[in-house]
Order: structure tokens, then C-alpha cells, then sequence
């Protein structure tokens, strides 16, 4: 299923709990891979089950919308038309294509979920690919198309279509939208601010099974010389899916301060098997600082028993420290002056009792050395 979403201006931005599949009025699970392509502009796609009886209405519920009458709650919703049992079922991913920037190659995953899949691959001339013939998946099998495209010569309608059982399902491609700043037109606080993501990789590119969960902690840091204020977080192309963060707003960051945020992926271990790729964004006006994350969902090999893990991505990053500022508190390892010379302390005790001794021995001697006169001196003396 295939969705573009247009709004008006809404007092909130949609998130993907808002969307929802109803069969019969009973609330049936998807797993919507969604982005936000621009300010009013959502794209969308996800399954649908294989059998499906009764009517289906997809809803987006909870849409905040300040109008005439004030801030009020809406939900719409739109009857899905379905084929009742069809011959042949095929799953496409992705639904739509957003190109990042300086992007030439692109792949479409096709599954075949029932019967004998046989198929015609067509594109735009801006789009190239190998697959002229007839093209065929036996069932429970997928396969990966690849393209290049020029986006230099992108056509405003480009697409990869897949005629199948006389019908033609289109997968939009479209550049990436990306508000620019020119350099003339910065102000002064825009160029005094910079904020960028601290992490051990560039990216987080990995390729996982429906059991495994990822987790990692990056850094937000405030590189500029001035406050920024008001920094949203996001996910776009089709990360929100299987992708959730531990805050989504940074009331202020102060000049070289960060902080740090949690990324944790596939945590409920319950990812739809496909292609996932997007960017984690942090906004603040005109300011803005991306890291790509791309992830693989695929299924286990036969026989391969289900064991639920959870990955460290290794993502946080000890920043040098500051040399100047640098002080050993931990005494007991804390290098000692070095001494001239050391000595024993029991020499050093034997000496000074020692020192004592003579010391002692020689008032001693003073006090008992007394002048012995003789017979004639005594005689002299008392002659006088």
C-alpha cells in the first residue's frame, strides 16, 4: 500500500502511531515505513495481510489542527479497495525512492508472497537499469533490482514501475528536499553556530536479523560560539519504523557544551524483514547536523534457532582532554617527587643514636676532667 499524505499547516508534525489499518472496525497491525518529505508532505507504504475479509479503512488518527474554531483533534481515514484473493501476491520495497545528495544508485527488494511471480521492470530515462526481459521470483523467495539515475537529469514524475498481472505498480524517486541558506544571507548568529554529532563512526551501517536489537549512545555538541535554543531530533526516510529515540527535544545547548543521546533500533525485535536507510537529524532553525544510519533486516537461514540479542553500536565518543586543565586525583597512583638520595630508615636511626652517644660521652668528659695539684703546689700556695 502506497501513501502520499498532504496537510495543512498542522500544530504538530504526524508520527507513524497516528496510522492505522481498520478491517471490519478491528485494528489490524502494520508496520509503516514513513518519512516526512517536506513541511506538508508525507510519504508512506506498508503490507497489507495477505488475506483480508471484510472492509478496509486506513486512518490517521490524533491529527492536531489549529483553525477557525482553535486547536482541535481530527482523524481521517480513506476505504482500501482490495483484489479478494488474488492469484499472485508480491511485496515491494521501499514504495518510494528520496535520493540523498550526490545518490547514483538505488535497489528495489521484490518478494513473491503467493504463486508464480512473473514480471515486466520499466523506468524513467533518467533511471538505468538491466532487466529488458521478463523477469521471475519463485514463491517464498525475494529478490534485489538495482538502477543508477543521473539525478541531474531527474524527471519531476520519475519512477521504477513493476507490471504485474496486467497491473503497473509505480515506486516514485525523488530528490531529497533540503531548505539552503545562502552564505550571503547568514546572519551573524548563523555563522557563529555550529553543532555537530560526536560519534566513534561516521555512520551506523549493519545488517541484522529479526531477532537482534541495536543500541547506541552518540553526542549532540554545540560548536559555535553562541546558545542554540530549540533543537529538534528526527528520522527520516523510513528509520521511525524500527527506530526510537530517547528525546526528541533540546531546549538549549550551550557554546561547547553536549549531550548525549540514546539510539535504539529494532528494540522490541519485532522489524519487518526489509531495507531500512534515513538519517538521525538535529534541527535548530537553519542550523542543522545529520548522521546516516542504514539497516538491513533479513531473514534467518533454515535450521538457524531464534536467539534474542541486543548489540552495543560502540557509537560514544571520549573526547581528547584538555591538557591545561588536566589534575591527578586518584593519590594512591600519583606519581612522587624524585629524591636526590635516599637511605634506609635504620641506618639512618643507627647514625643518629650514634651522634648521641659521642655527643653525650664528651660533656661527660668535661665535667670530670679537674686539674690534680701536687704536694709542692699545695705548699707554694700556702706560703703566699
Amino acid at each position: 500500500m502506497q501513501i502520499r499524505l498532504v496537510t495543512e499547516p498542522l500544530e504538530r508534525p504526524l508520527r507513524a502511531e497516528q496510522l492505522v489499518l481498520y478491517v471490519d472496525g478491528a485494528k489490524k497491525p502494520i508496520a509503516p515505513f514513513f518519512t516526512r518529505y517536506n513541511e506538508n508532505t508525507y510519504l508512506l507504504y506498508f503490507d497489507l495481510p495477505i488475506v483480508i475479509n471484510g472492509t478496509a479503512y486506513f486512518k490517521v488518527e490524533r491529527i492536531l489542527y489549529r483553525g477557525s474554531a482553535g486547536l482541535q483533534e481530527y482523524t481521517v481515514g480513506e476505504e482500501i479497495h482490495i483484489i479478494r484473493e488474488p492469484t499472485s501476491v508480491l511485496s515491494i520495497i521501499p514504495g518510494f525512492i528520496v535520493l540523498g545528495k550526490n545518490q547514483d544508485e538505488m535497489q528495489v527488494q521484490i518478494e513473491n508472497r503467493k504463486g508464480d511471480a512473473l514480471f515486466n521492470i520499466s523506468a524513467s530515462p533518467s533511471i538505468t537499469h538491466v532487466y529488458s526481459t521478463l523477469q521471475t521470483i519463485n514463491f517464498g523467495n525475494k529478490r534485489i533490482f538495482r538502477f543508477r539515475v543521473d539525478q541531474s537529469k531527474l524527471e519531476p514524475d520519475a519512477t521504477i514501475s513493476i507490471e504485474h498481472t496486467g497491473q503497473k505498480y509505480k515506486v516514485d524517486v525523488m530528490k531529497h528536499q533540503e531548505s539552503q541558506i545562502s552564505a550571503q544571507n547568514k546572519t551573524p548568529l548563523q555563522e557563529d553556530s555550529k553543532m555537530v554529532f560526536i560519534a566513534a563512526q561516521p555512520e551506523v551501517r549493519k545488517t541484522i536479523t529479526k531477532d537482534t536489537s541495536l543500541f547506541g549512545i552518540l553526542s549532540l555538541k554545540n560548536e559555535g560560539n553562541v546558545t542554540i535554543e530549540g533543537i529538534v531530533l528526527e528520522l527520516t526516510g523510513n528509520l521511525e519504523p524500527i527506530t526510537a529515540l530517547d528525546t526528541t527535544l533540546i531546549p538549549s545547548l550551550q557554546p561547547g557544551e553536549s549531550l548525549d543521546i540514546t539510539l535504539s533500533i529494532n528494540k522490541d525485535q519485532e522489524g519487518a524483514l526489509g531495507i531500512y536507510g534515513g538519517n538521525l537529524v538535529a534541527k535548530a532553525g537553519a542550523l542543522q547536523a545529520t548522521f546516516p544510519i542504514a539497516i538491513t533486516i533479513e531473514t534467518k537461514q533454515p535450521g538457524q534457532p531464534i536467539n534474542r540479542t541486543s548489540v552495543d553500536l560502540d557509537l560514544k565518543k571520549t573526547e581528547p582532554i584538555d591538557r591545561g586543565q588536566e589534575f591527578d586525583v586518584n593519590l594512591s597512583q600519583a606519581p612522587q617527587p624524585q629524591k636526590e638520595t635516599e637511605y634506609p630508615i635504620g641506618l639512618i636511626l643507627i647514625t643518629l643514636f650514634l651522634v648521641l652517644i659521642a655527643i653525650g660521652v664528651y660533656f661527660l668528659k668535661r665535667r670530670r676532667i679537674v686539674r690534680e695539684e701536687t704536694f709542692d703546689d699545695y705548699i707554694k700556695k700556702i706560703r703566699k
